[in-house]
């Protein structure tokens, strides 16, 4: 039975590419919700590596342990997959001049081997940046990848922002990198993160001028790199460790370094940067939640706490909660996962903690300071970088036992598949909107259902299933 509803009538528009590209959808910012349909297929930042030969496969939904990669980094990491989950390559942008065994920079196929043209020695990028590599495809061939390095404050960050190019045609289907050292920009820090354009096709690449208070964004379209738009706002940044962070609709970033905690409102249309608020801490991680709501940034001295901002509290900055005393590693780094969880990478340490539930209020949000073993491997000091809109989460969930299985959400076009396991396979169906609105409700005679969901409105939803002895959760976004 569908209960009424009237949804606000809403037109998006997608532009037509003159070449093919991977479908994308157009975003926008209404009201406080995404407006975007989420690609449920998307699946290329399933696979990460980074530190000390560590890894994890996010293919499942859980992370899984990697022992086969090859790179070695202090900090800087960026891994890139398929729309299958299967991984394409992943770098770590460059040598340390000084160090061993992080003297190394290269460029890793799918086998693990470094591609031809792949050593970065001279690329002018170094994996002592905190964000020093992220892999951009290109919006006009789906062949053809960007990866974008940084300089380390090892070298004096002269190298600055450069890219090199990736063809997946060449060396049979596992790639050849076909230029490196293209310089874009001088004197910019170690911080750099990619935001999907407002078109859902184009990507900005942001980063941060080195001595000044300039935000330097680079658009990517099918027709090559331009820019930059310069936009000067907020406190003076040096070459200190710090990271950058976006929301997944593309509107807010954060900057986290030395004596700098600032909160921005973002154009994804314009690449402009405004509504400045600081929010007074000396942290280096940073993260959005995916529904939105939750910013969490991660002190760089002392004990590490991790705060939590609450962005639609009448005064964030009084909405600050510490919700771990965290550890005593040092340059923690924070990233969202595909699972819609937020990873903790702190130096030196052979696990990561885990934000569990990154969506919930305070200490609800459950983090755990050894929430994955990387059996034997290494974070060290960063986690991979990639395009905000790949890390939307298509399936999230909890359960009240272990022997029940996860819900799993997907959202494909105008509907929304939900699968459960054996135990689950018969109860009544609920979704509900965030603000507890009952959207449908159903019996389950299965394991799987189809409901349509053209008429929902975007946001955030839940799903629960009730049976005579469990109750199962799942959440699911839409972005229109």
């Amino acid at each position: 039975m569908l209960h009424a509803y009237t949804v606000p009538s809403t037109t998006t528009t997608c532009p037509t590419p003159s070449v093919p590209v991977r479908a994308r959808w157009h975003i926008l910012f209404l009201a406080g919700v995404w407006a975007m349909a989420i690609p449920a297929a998307a699946q290329e930042a399933n696979t990460w590596y980074f530190g000390a030969r560590a890894g994890l496969d996010f293919n499942s939904g859980t992370p899984v342990t990697l022992l086969d990669g090859m790179m070695m980094s202090y900090e800087a990491s960026g891994s890139i997959s398929d729309a299958n989950g299967e991984l394409l390559f992943y770098t770590n942008a460059g040598r340390v001049m000084t160090s061993v065994p992080y003297r190394y920079g290269n460029v890793y196929d799918s086998n693990h081997n470094v591609m031809p043209n792949g050593d970065l020695e001279l690329s002018g990028g170094c994996n002592s940046a905190k964000q020093g590599a992220l892999i951009v495809q290109d919006p006009g061939n789906t062949d053809h990848y960007y990866i974008f390095t940084l300089d380390c404050a090892e070298h004096g960050v002269v190298g600055g922002l450069r890219y090199c190019e990736v063809d997946m045609t060449l060396n049979g289907g596992l790639g050849d990198v076909t230029s490196i050292a293209n310089p874009l920009l001088s004197d910019v820090t170690e911080s750099m993160i990619g935001i999907r354009h407002a078109n859902g096709f184009d990507v900005w690449v942001l980063v941060h001028g080195l001595d000044n208070s300039d935000y330097h964004a680079f658009l990517v379209t099918a027709a090559g790199i331009t820019g930059p738009v310069t936009t000067t706002i907020g406190p003076m940044v040096d070459d200190q460790p710090g990271d950058m962070a976006v929301n997944l609709t593309s509107t807010k970033v954060h900057y986290s370094s030395t004596n700098n905690s600032s909160l921005l409102d973002f154009d994804p249309s314009t690449g402009v940067l405004s509504n400045l608020l600081d929010l007074d801490r000396n942290v280096v991680g940073c993260a959005f939640a995916p529904g939105g709501q939750y910013l969490y940034t991660c002190e760089f001295l002392g004990t590490k706490r991790i705060f939590q901002y609450d962005l639609l509290a009448a005064d964030i900055l009084a909405s600050e909660q510490i919700i771990t005393a965290g550890g005593n590693a040092g340059q923690p780094s924070l990233r969202l996962a595909p699972n819609g969880k937020i990873y903790v990478a702190h130096w030196e340490q052979d696990h990561l903690g885990v934000i569990n539930n990154p969506d919930a209020q305070g200490l609800a949000a459950d983090y755990q300071y050894q929430g994955v073993a990387l059996l034997g491997r290494n974070c060290n000091a960063g986690l991979p970088e990639f395009v905000n809109d790949l890390l939307i989460p298509f399936t999230a969930a909890i359960a009240d036992a272990p022997s029940v299985p996860t819900i799993q959400c997907m959202v494909t076009g105008d509907e929304l598949l939900i699968r459960f396991g054996a135990d689950m396979a018969q109860g009544r169906l609920s979704i509900f909107r965030s603000d507890g609105t009952l959207m449908h409700e159903d019996g389950m005679r299965s394991g799987q259902a189809t409901i349509p969901i053209a008429w929902f409105a975007a946001g955030h939803y839940v799903v629960r299933l009730t049976t005579n002895e469990h109750s199962a959760t799942g959440a699911f976004y839409i972005v229109r």
